[in-house]
């Protein structure tokens, strides 16, 4: 389980493909490094992978993934930050909502601005029955990040990022076009699975 509160990002090292699948490399902090072991989940821009090697050096480690779709991992580009969630563990304390790490979707950046109080506005373009089930002020997880939705229309969410999200998380550094993963809460997500399937 995770909450959509982002503590750590990380540099995308390496992407290579694999028969299988593909091979992921992140390099990140020491201190987060300490708290990883081999076969920890984590949610890298909201999508769970599974920690397979950490390789430790000086300033920095690496940690090394195995994605079985190639696909999956194509909007993980080299040098790119990328948000990291390690899973929630028993006896912590859940602040809101919880997501498995399984995005619903791709959404496409289709607006930014930035607000002279250090807020972005940023807008998405959603192309699935799914926002039919969202309202203005649910709770999603963007590329991870958890966020409420402030603005919604047929096809298109729109969401107010302060600043410290900025600060903290890659979202800052997205641009008009950029590809994002949407992770709705999973309850809602599967009750509007089950009235889609319904109407068909």
């Amino acid at each position: 389980m995770f909450t959509g509160f982002i503590k750590e990002t990380g540099i995308i090292e390496q992407v290579k493909p694999i028969e299988s699948g593909a091979e992921l490399i992140i390099k990140i902090s020491l201190a987060f490094a300490a708290e990883i072991q081999i076969k920890s989940h984590i949610a890298i821009d909201g999508r769970v992978l599974t920690v397979l090697n950490k390789e430790e050096y000086t300033d920095f480690s690496f940690l090394k993934f195995y994605a079985s779709n190639l696909n999956k991992v194509k909007t993980y580009l080299p040098q790119r930050r990328v948000n990291l969630e390690r899973a929630m563990r028993l006896g912590e304390e859940i602040p809101g909502a919880f997501f498995y790490g399984v995005p619903s979707g791709m959404v496409k950046v289709i607006f930014l601005e930035m607000l002279s109080n250090g807020k972005l506005i940023m807008k998405v373009s959603f192309e699935d029955d799914l926002i039919n089930y969202l309202s203005v002020m649910d709770q999603v997880c963007l590329d991870g990040v958890l966020l409420q939705i402030k603005e919604l229309t047929a096809d298109v969410i729109g969401f107010e990022l302060y600043p410290n999200t900025l600060n903290v998380t890659n979202l800052g550094e997205r641009q008009v076009g950029d590809l994002l993963s949407l992770e709705i809460e999973p309850f809602l997500a599967k009750i509007s699975r089950i009235f889609e399937k319904l109407r068909h």
